[in-house]
């Protein structure tokens, strides 16, 4: 009858067995106190119906002479109705019965008497005030015994009770009865009351037990969802199918293990909202680390150049107008740099950092990519590139904020225009990874990108050839900047290799 919950607790540990072992112990301790009870009760009780038998031996003998007197009964005949009709009586076959004429002192009996017998009992009469007795109130006197004074016992009896009394003829009547028969029917008593308690206690205990099964099995039920909350498992709930004590307890553990979830669901929200404010307050940190660090770099070159030439002219290091003039030049170019620099680090700054204030329109890409490139003529023919090839001609009207798209081309081409190889050239095209998207790449001829540096171009600062960025001014943010707008965007970009040149791409949501 143990189940699977009963074998992990033990069964000295299972409730079922706990109330089972509860209900037999206070069963028998009630057992074992009734009958220490019951033995004196019955003793009583015995006590007192042996006395009410030897009075109604008393009445039936009184009624017998009676009628003996009234019908002219012989001696004999008296005799042998005491004998038969007597003896005949379930509840009188132990006892003793002698009358004795007070005239004559004839003895009549229940057993048969031999002459020393019927001398004891005349001596027994003799020592009695049967007058008194006849004054009595019943007629009678009771009184308990510990010797055979009869001579007539087939045993020695321990204690016996006497009735002595005088019936209404006048005649001396003595009923005896031994105390036996009490102690051998509270024997019986005791004995039938242990196999039949034995019994009961067994039938209980069976009862408990599956009674109590029925009982714990909700209790063995929220000790496992119990479990399994502790685990921090609320998928199941406890069915709950009574209105008793249990189901209440079982409707509150449901209560709990809702609002414990919904707890834990918004400390878990709290908490990957709290990582995240310190992962980008770290991440901010870092950022301003690596921005003062880069900033620092940048600008500490052009503001040496710039103090060292106008420390030279102020000096009056050369009085050649040539060479005051390519100082003048110089510190113009360095400063322009400079400023071009912090131009762009606030356009970072702004993006990275500011309200995401991107504003979506509907504008053709094909016609903001011409006046990119127009717009940026001379650079390309300052430039050692052979031409700018953009043959793109149908329009194409796509989802995006002009001016930060306006700024991604102008970076791309920028790129292209100072890493072109001498005489090669640039093309712009446009690729459909879907028809829901427009990629437009900008390819340049000339010098493949190292493939460990490939994955960091878009990284702030960083420079594949820090010499040739040098030599043209760039600080290593237009990528960067590419970066966060197209994030903004949620739209891919990025560079690949190709056989003769580098391609840089970005995509953007076409209007269908």
């Amino acid at each position: 009858m143990c189940n699977n919950e009963d074998r992990k607790l033990g069964i000295r540990h299972a409730l079922r067995f706990k109330i089972a072992f509860i209900v037999v112990c206070v069963t028998l301790a009630t057992l074992t106190f009734g009958l220490l009870i019951s033995r004196s009760i019955i003793e009583t009780f015995f006590r007192k119906q042996t006395k009410d038998d030897l009075v109604k031996a008393y009445k039936f003998c009184n009624q017998l002479f009676n009628e003996a007197a009234e019908n002219g009964y012989s001696v004999n005949e008296i005799q042998d109705r005491l004998l038969f009709l007597y003896n005949d009586s379930e509840n009188t076959t132990d006892m003793l019965v002698f009358i004795v004429d007070k005239n004559s002192f004839t003895i009549y009996y229940s057993v048969a008497l031999d002459q020393q017998a019927a001398n004891n009992i005349r001596n027994i009469i003799r020592s009695y005030d049967f007058e008194a007795i006849e004054k009595s109130k019943n007629g009678y006197i009771i009184e308990s015994t510990t010797q055979d004074g009869f001579g007539v016992s087939s045993k020695n009896q321990d204690e016996f009770f006497d009735l002595i009394g005088v019936l209404d003829n006048g005649n001396i009547i003595i009923v005896r009865r031994p105390v036996e028969r009490i102690a051998r029917t509270y024997k019986y008593v005791v004995k039938l009351f242990g196999i039949v308690f034995s019994g009961l206690i067994l039938i209980e205990l069976v009862v408990v037990v599956l009674i109590s099964a029925v009982f714990s099995k909700p209790i063995v039920k929220m000790a496992h969802q119990a479990k399994r909350m502790s685990q921090l498992d609320f998928d199941t709930k406890i069915e709950v199918k009574s209105k008793d004590e249990i189901g209440v307890l079982g409707n509150s553990m449901n209560e709990l293990s809702e609002k414990l979830e919904k707890t834990i669901s918004e400390l878990k929200t709290a908490n990957a909202k709290l990582e995240s404010d310190i992962e980008n307050r770290d991440r901010i940190d870092e950022m301003r680390k690596e921005f003062i660090s880069h900033a620092s770099h940048e600008l500490k070159t052009p503001i040496a150049l710039i103090q060292g030439y106008a420390e030279g002219l102020k000096d009056n290091v050369s009085d050649d107008p040539e060479s005051m003039e390519f100082y003048c030049d110089v510190i113009i170019d360095e400063a322009s740099k400079m400023n071009k620099l912090v131009m762009n680090m606030l356009d970072l700054s702004e993006l990275e950092f500011g309200e995401d204030n991107i504003s979506i329109q509907r504008f053709d890409i094909t016609s903001l990519i011409s006046e990119v490139v127009k717009a940026s003529q001379i650079m390309i023919e300052q430039s050692e590139a052979e031409a700018v090839i953009f043959d793109e001609k149908a329009a194409e009207n796509v989802w995006a904020d002009e001016f930060m798209i306006e700024e991604v081309i102008t970076n791309y081409l920028t790129n292209a225009i100072h890493y072109v190889r001498p005489g090669g050239m640039i093309r712009i095209f446009y690729e459909h990874p879907s028809d829901e998207k427009l990629r437009i790449n900008v390819f340049n001829e000339g010098e493949r990108i190292k493939d460990e540096d490939i994955d960091k171009l878009f990284i702030k600062f960083y420079k594949s050839d820090a010499a040739r960025t040098r030599e043209y001014g760039g600080s290593g943010i237009g990528l960067s900047i590419v970066e966060v707008i197209m994030k903004r965007h949620k739209n891919n970009y990025g560079v690949y290799n190709t056989e003769d040149g580098v391609v840089f791409y970005f995509e953007l949501d076409r209007v269908l």
